[in-house]
Protein backbone atom coordinates (compact mmCIF):
# COMPACT_ATOMS: atom_id res chain seq x y z
CA UNK A 1 0.00 0.00 0.00
CA UNK A 2 2.50 2.58 1.07
CA UNK A 3 5.12 1.74 -2.41
CA UNK A 4 1.73 2.12 -4.63
CA UNK A 5 2.49 -0.90 -6.32
CA UNK A 6 0.80 -4.76 -7.14
CA UNK A 7 -2.79 -4.58 -5.79
CA UNK A 8 -2.57 -1.52 -4.90
CA UNK A 9 -1.07 0.26 -7.61
CA UNK A 10 -2.30 2.38 -10.76
CA UNK A 11 -5.21 4.45 -11.60
CA UNK A 12 -8.19 3.91 -9.50
CA UNK A 13 -9.87 1.87 -12.50
CA UNK A 14 -6.86 0.12 -12.09
CA UNK A 15 -7.27 -0.61 -8.14
CA UNK A 16 -10.74 -1.04 -8.41
CA UNK A 17 -10.31 -4.13 -11.17
CA UNK A 18 -7.58 -5.23 -8.69
CA UNK A 19 -9.82 -5.90 -5.85
CA UNK A 20 -12.21 -7.55 -8.24
CA UNK A 21 -9.68 -9.90 -10.21
CA UNK A 22 -8.10 -10.66 -6.91
CA UNK A 23 -9.38 -10.76 -3.13
CA UNK A 24 -13.26 -10.24 -4.39
CA UNK A 25 -13.14 -13.79 -5.90
CA UNK A 26 -11.25 -15.01 -2.99
CA UNK A 27 -14.34 -13.94 -0.89
CA UNK A 28 -16.54 -14.76 -3.47
CA UNK A 29 -15.46 -18.35 -3.85
CA UNK A 30 -15.26 -18.59 0.85
CA UNK A 31 -19.14 -17.08 0.51
CA UNK A 32 -19.81 -20.13 -2.35
CA UNK A 33 -18.84 -22.81 -0.52
CA UNK A 34 -22.15 -25.23 -0.26
CA UNK A 35 -20.72 -26.79 3.22
CA UNK A 36 -20.64 -25.36 6.55
CA UNK A 37 -16.92 -23.46 7.13
CA UNK A 38 -15.88 -22.99 10.73
CA UNK A 39 -13.27 -20.58 11.25
CA UNK A 40 -10.42 -21.16 14.04
CA UNK A 41 -9.23 -17.56 14.99
CA UNK A 42 -6.17 -17.92 16.73
CA UNK A 43 -5.08 -14.40 16.44
CA UNK A 44 -5.56 -11.35 14.96
CA UNK A 45 -8.11 -11.43 12.67
CA UNK A 46 -7.77 -7.45 11.55
CA UNK A 47 -9.36 -6.03 8.15
CA UNK A 48 -9.58 -8.73 5.29
CA UNK A 49 -8.91 -10.88 8.07
CA UNK A 50 -11.90 -9.90 10.17
CA UNK A 51 -13.98 -10.38 6.92
CA UNK A 52 -13.03 -13.47 5.91
CA UNK A 53 -13.66 -15.05 9.35
CA UNK A 54 -17.08 -13.63 9.47
CA UNK A 55 -17.81 -15.28 5.47
CA UNK A 56 -17.38 -18.46 7.94
CA UNK A 57 -21.09 -20.26 9.25
CA UNK A 58 -19.01 -20.62 12.69
CA UNK A 59 -16.35 -18.78 14.44
CA UNK A 60 -14.21 -19.81 17.15
CA UNK A 61 -11.68 -18.38 18.46
CA UNK A 62 -8.69 -18.59 21.02
CA UNK A 63 -8.58 -16.53 24.34
CA UNK A 64 -5.57 -14.85 22.16
CA UNK A 65 -7.71 -13.63 18.84
CA UNK A 66 -8.68 -10.35 18.43
CA UNK A 67 -11.00 -8.59 15.75
CA UNK A 68 -10.89 -5.04 14.20
CA UNK A 69 -12.08 -3.65 11.15
CA UNK A 70 -9.15 -0.65 10.77
CA UNK A 71 -9.91 -0.02 7.44
CA UNK A 72 -10.50 4.20 7.92
CA UNK A 73 -7.49 4.49 10.45
CA UNK A 74 -5.37 3.56 6.83
CA UNK A 75 -7.38 6.68 5.47
CA UNK A 76 -9.26 3.69 3.01
CA UNK A 77 -12.57 2.69 3.38
CA UNK A 78 -13.76 -1.56 4.52
CA UNK A 79 -13.02 -2.85 1.08
CA UNK A 80 -13.83 -6.31 1.22
CA UNK A 81 -17.31 -6.71 1.93
CA UNK A 82 -17.31 -6.50 5.50
CA UNK A 83 -20.08 -3.54 5.43
CA UNK A 84 -22.76 -6.25 3.99
CA UNK A 85 -21.41 -9.47 6.49
CA UNK A 86 -20.12 -7.76 9.71
CA UNK A 87 -23.68 -6.09 10.78
CA UNK A 88 -25.46 -9.41 9.87
CA UNK A 89 -23.29 -11.23 12.60
CA UNK A 90 -23.18 -8.77 15.09
CA UNK A 91 -25.42 -6.12 14.44
CA UNK A 92 -25.60 -2.80 12.83
CA UNK A 93 -24.97 -0.39 15.83
CA UNK A 94 -22.17 -2.76 16.99
CA UNK A 95 -20.83 -3.06 13.24
CA UNK A 96 -20.71 0.71 12.82
CA UNK A 97 -18.70 1.05 16.28
CA UNK A 98 -16.05 -0.67 15.11
CA UNK A 99 -15.65 0.54 11.29
CA UNK A 100 -16.12 4.24 12.76
CA UNK A 101 -13.47 3.87 15.31
CA UNK A 102 -11.14 1.18 13.89
CA UNK A 103 -11.39 -0.71 17.79
CA UNK A 104 -9.98 -4.02 17.74
CA UNK A 105 -11.55 -6.27 20.42
CA UNK A 106 -10.56 -8.96 22.43
CA UNK A 107 -12.14 -12.52 21.99
CA UNK A 108 -13.88 -12.72 25.23
CA UNK A 109 -16.09 -9.29 23.76
CA UNK A 110 -16.32 -10.83 20.45
CA UNK A 111 -18.14 -13.58 22.08
CA UNK A 112 -20.05 -11.39 23.94
CA UNK A 113 -21.52 -9.51 20.61
CA UNK A 114 -21.78 -12.73 18.88
CA UNK A 115 -19.32 -12.27 16.20
CA UNK A 116 -17.80 -15.94 17.51
CA UNK A 117 -19.89 -18.81 19.41
CA UNK A 118 -16.96 -19.73 22.08
CA UNK A 119 -13.42 -18.35 23.60
CA UNK A 120 -11.33 -21.49 24.38
CA UNK A 121 -7.68 -21.42 25.52
CA UNK A 122 -4.92 -21.02 22.68
CA UNK A 123 -3.72 -24.40 22.79
CA UNK A 124 -7.15 -26.20 22.37
CA UNK A 125 -8.24 -24.53 19.52
CA UNK A 126 -7.62 -26.80 16.42
CA UNK A 127 -8.56 -29.79 18.77
CA UNK A 128 -12.35 -27.61 19.69
CA UNK A 129 -12.53 -26.93 15.84
CA UNK A 130 -11.84 -30.21 14.63
CA UNK A 131 -14.15 -32.16 16.88
CA UNK A 132 -17.09 -29.40 15.74
CA UNK A 133 -16.10 -30.19 12.10
CA UNK A 134 -16.27 -34.27 12.95
CA UNK A 135 -19.68 -33.33 14.73
CA UNK A 136 -21.12 -31.52 11.41
CA UNK A 137 -19.25 -33.97 9.03
CA UNK A 138 -21.45 -37.07 11.11
CA UNK A 139 -24.58 -35.18 9.40
CA UNK A 140 -26.71 -36.47 6.23
CA UNK A 141 -24.64 -34.07 3.22
CA UNK A 142 -27.59 -33.47 1.23
CA UNK A 143 -29.84 -32.10 4.20
CA UNK A 144 -26.58 -30.26 5.51
CA UNK A 145 -25.99 -28.63 2.32
CA UNK A 146 -29.72 -27.63 2.15
CA UNK A 147 -30.01 -26.62 5.86
CA UNK A 148 -27.18 -24.06 5.49
CA UNK A 149 -28.87 -22.68 1.95
CA UNK A 150 -31.80 -21.67 4.05
CA UNK A 151 -30.30 -20.37 6.65
CA UNK A 152 -28.56 -17.77 4.00
CA UNK A 153 -31.47 -17.30 1.90
CA UNK A 154 -33.97 -16.64 5.19
CA UNK A 155 -31.44 -13.46 5.85
CA UNK A 156 -32.70 -12.17 2.41
CA UNK A 157 -36.20 -13.52 2.63
CA UNK A 158 -40.05 -13.03 4.18
CA UNK A 159 -40.93 -15.47 6.69
CA UNK A 160 -43.15 -16.55 4.16
CA UNK A 161 -40.80 -17.17 1.52
CA UNK A 162 -38.43 -19.28 3.96
CA UNK A 163 -41.23 -21.42 4.76
CA UNK A 164 -42.48 -21.96 1.14
CA UNK A 165 -38.82 -23.01 1.19
CA UNK A 166 -38.42 -25.38 3.81
CA UNK A 167 -41.64 -26.89 3.23
CA UNK A 168 -40.04 -27.69 -0.86
CA UNK A 169 -36.81 -28.41 0.75
CA UNK A 170 -38.00 -30.75 3.57
CA UNK A 171 -40.15 -32.25 0.74
CA UNK A 172 -37.26 -33.25 -1.36
CA UNK A 173 -35.88 -34.71 2.06
CA UNK A 174 -38.27 -37.05 3.43
CA UNK A 175 -37.47 -39.51 0.07
CA UNK A 176 -33.88 -39.29 1.04
CA UNK A 177 -32.48 -43.26 1.94
CA UNK A 178 -30.74 -40.65 5.29
CA UNK A 179 -34.54 -39.57 6.38
CA UNK A 180 -34.96 -43.42 6.75
CA UNK A 181 -31.90 -44.24 8.48
CA UNK A 182 -32.42 -40.93 10.94
CA UNK A 183 -35.73 -42.16 11.84
CA UNK A 184 -34.77 -45.88 11.82
CA UNK A 185 -31.74 -44.84 14.49
CA UNK A 186 -34.01 -43.02 16.16
CA UNK A 187 -36.35 -45.98 16.96
CA UNK A 188 -33.82 -48.18 17.41
CA UNK A 189 -31.88 -45.92 19.82
CA UNK A 190 -28.29 -45.83 17.93
CA UNK A 191 -26.37 -43.45 16.25
CA UNK A 192 -27.15 -43.17 12.81
CA UNK A 193 -25.01 -44.17 10.32
CA UNK A 194 -25.79 -41.96 6.73
CA UNK A 195 -24.58 -42.30 3.84
CA UNK A 196 -25.53 -38.88 1.54
CA UNK A 197 -28.38 -40.74 -0.09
Amino acid sequence: MRDKSGTFGGTPPAISDGYRDNIHQMLRALYGLRVPVIAAVNGPAIGLGCDVACLADIRIASDKAKFGVTFLKLGIIPGDGGTWILPRVIGQSRAAELFYTGDVIDAATAQDWGLVSRVVPHDDLLTEAQALATSIAAQPPHALRHAKNLLRQGQQTSYDTALEMAANTQAMMHMTADHAEGVAALIEKRAPHFRGE
